[in-house]
Formats: C-alpha cells, sequence, structure tokens
C-alpha cells in the first residue's frame, strides 16, 4: 500500500467534507496551486531570462537562454529607446551568428549577456533594429560593442519626458553609470505616438459630446511643435546629465503607424533639438522608409525595413565612435 504524505491526507480528509459543487471547485483550487508551484519551480531550475511582453504590469517568458558575460570597460556602448521601432518588434528576428565581439547589457539586472534576440530589457518578443547597426559595428572594429535597448511601445514622449518612462530612464541610466560604462551613442526613435490621426480636424471636435479613453484616431490631433520639443528636451537633458560626453541621435519619426502621412511640428520639434543641443543629431528619416515591404503591419519594420534604418543609423554615428 502506498504511503501517503500529511499534505495528502490532509488534502483527502478536506475533499470528503465539501458536496459535489464544493468537491470540484476544492480539486480546482488544489491543482492550479500546484501548476502553480510547480511552474515557478520549474522556472527557477531552468534560469529563464524574463522580459516585459507588453505595456502594462506583466511578463511574459522567453523560451531562449542568455549566457552572462563580462561587461567590458572599454567597449563601445550603444543604447536605443523610445517606442516599438526602438523596441523588439522587428519580424523575423536575426538568427544569424553574431560576431564574437558583440554583447548585451540588460538594464533591469546590471548584467551583460552574449547577444541574441530578442534584446532583453526592450518591450516585445521579435528583432530590433539596432542589431543591424551593431553587427556593422563589431564588423568593423576590434573593441567589444555593447547594446542596451529599454524602448516600451506605443508611448509618448510626454511619458518620457514627464511619467512613469522618466523614472526608468533614471533607473536604466544609473544602472550603467553603477556597472561602470559609459554610453558612446543614444538613439532615440519615437513619434508615431504623438501625431494626428489620419484625417482629424480641430472643428470635429465641436461634434463630440464628451470623450472616452483612448481618444478616437478621428479625433487625435497631435502634439504641437512646442509641446514636444519641451518634452525631448527633457530627456536629452536627463541623459546628458548621467552621460555628458555621449552623443544623441534623434530619428525624424512622425507618420510610422499613421498611413504614410507625416505630422510636420513633430517632425521640425525633432530637428530642432537636433540642431540646438551640443552632441545631438539627426540620425534617421525613418518617415522615408516605406512601403515596398519595408513594414510588415505599415507600422514596424520588416527586415528590410529594418536593414535600411540600421544602415541610416551607422551612417550617421561610424564618424563618432573612433
Amino acid at each position: 500500500m502506498i504511503a501517503l504524505t500529511p499534505v495528502c491526507n490532509w488534502y483527502i480528509l478536506e475533499f470528503r467534507k465539501y458536496k459535489t459543487v464544493k468537491k470540484i471547485a476544492f480539486l480546482v483550487l488544489i491543482l492550479a496551486g500546484t501548476f502553480a508551484i510547480g511552474y515557478k519551480s520549474h522556472n527557477i531550475v531552468r534560469n529563464k531570462i524574463y522580459l516585459p511582453l507588453r505595456r502594462g504590469i506583466g511578463r511574459g517568458m522567453i523560451y531562449t537562454k542568455y549566457t552572462q558575460v563580462l561587461c567590458p570597460k572599454d567597449g563601445i556602448m550603444l543604447v536605443t529607446f523610445g517606442q516599438s521601432n526602438s523596441s523588439n518588434f522587428v519580424r523575423p528576428l536575426l538568427t544569424d551568428l553574431m560576431p564574437d565581439n558583440l554583447i548585451q547589457y540588460d538594464w533591469r539586472l546590471g548584467k551583460c549577456y552574449e547577444y541574441k534576440e530578442p534584446l532583453l530589457g526592450a518591450h516585445g518578443k521579435e528583432g530590433n533594429v539596432v542589431t543591424y547597426t551593431a553587427i556593422k559595428i563589431a564588423n568593423n572594429t576590434s573593441r567589444p560593442v555593447i547594446v542596451a535597448s529599454f524602448g516600451v511601445a506605443n508611448t509618448s514622449v510626454l511619458d518620457w519626458a514627464y511619467t512613469h518612462l522618466s523614472y526608468q530612464q533614471d533607473i536604466a541610466l544609473s544602472g550603467m553609470r553603477e556597472s561602470g560604462l559609459s554610453p558612446k551613442v543614444f538613439l532615440w526613435h519615437q513619434g508615431e505616438s504623438d501625431v494626428r490621426g489620419k484625417g482629424a480636424n480641430p472643428d470635429d471636435l465641436k461634434n463630440v459630446m464628451s470623450f472616452g479613453s483612448p481618444i478616437p484616431q478621428d479625433y487625435k490631433l497631435g502634439l504641437s511643435k512646442e509641446s514636444y520639443a519641451d518634452a525631448l528636451q527633457k530627456v536629452v537633458n536627463k541623459t546628458k546629465e548621467y552621460f555628458p560626453e555621449s552623443h544623441f541621435g534623434i530619428a525624424l519619426v512622425s507618420a510610422g503607424c499613421s498611413g504614410g502621412n507625416r505630422w510636420d511640428p513633430v517632425r521640425e520639434a525633432q530637428r530642432e533639438i537636433a540642431e540646438n543641443n551640443e552632441g545631438a543629431f539627426v540620425s534617421a528619416d525613418s518617415d522615408k522608409i516605406y512601403g515596398n515591404g519595408m513594414r510588415y503591419d505599415n507600422c514596424h519594420f520588416s527586415s528590410q525595413g529594418a536593414q535600411e534604418l540600421g544602415n541610416q543609423y551607422y551612417s550617421s554615428i561610424s564618424t563618432l565612435l573612433k
């Protein structure tokens, strides 16, 4: 006869107390608890790396092992952030063998890992545009190349300047500094969330009785040049406070997910900040990378579009890396 553990005996005694409906509920509760314990234990043993897969609170598991490596202090470090097109949303992700001198930094853990996609610390579970840039850099230098990414999809420049993502930027940058890393170039790619919706007209607001959230695209009017510029200036200032010698690349982004229609106030603000800040520059014109299979959903880059943007990044920063 099988000897039962005290826990099993307790389950049986408790189970006998309930009627049929309660017995079913009790079984469901026990199975759910058992699964949760096993799930947690499995992931502790397997030592998986977790990535945030959505904007809100919540985490999902990436079934890829990342091998930790030492963070080199003499490397060339490249950091990218903004919204989804600075994050892990390129399809398909690259599975090619990466250069030996290319590694990535996870800002949440403050550790370096071998380079593979999806990148640690960035939203999404696909590929990243910066990979195409980083490979070119690594193939043209004998020094280690370190990449960090902490972009979040569907975010406004206002989130980065004034609300929750301003804290994320602080955490990421302070962690890099405490790890003894010194980023050479930051690449900002954001703007899609701050443009006017297709066909939106201010006069239409008179016909709306009340607004809910989110605001329908028909009434989304986009940020003014002044509002966007003020917010982006705060993002640049914070970056420079942590790393005064770094360079800050700003992509011209205003069409992306709005059917290819540019929103000039955002583009003008991006260009103005790039021109008026020492060490800042226009890194690429993302709005021109459209059509002909460049974006798989009219918003996010295919491998072809990512390679084009990655090449533009490389052209704008190659002289800064020497």
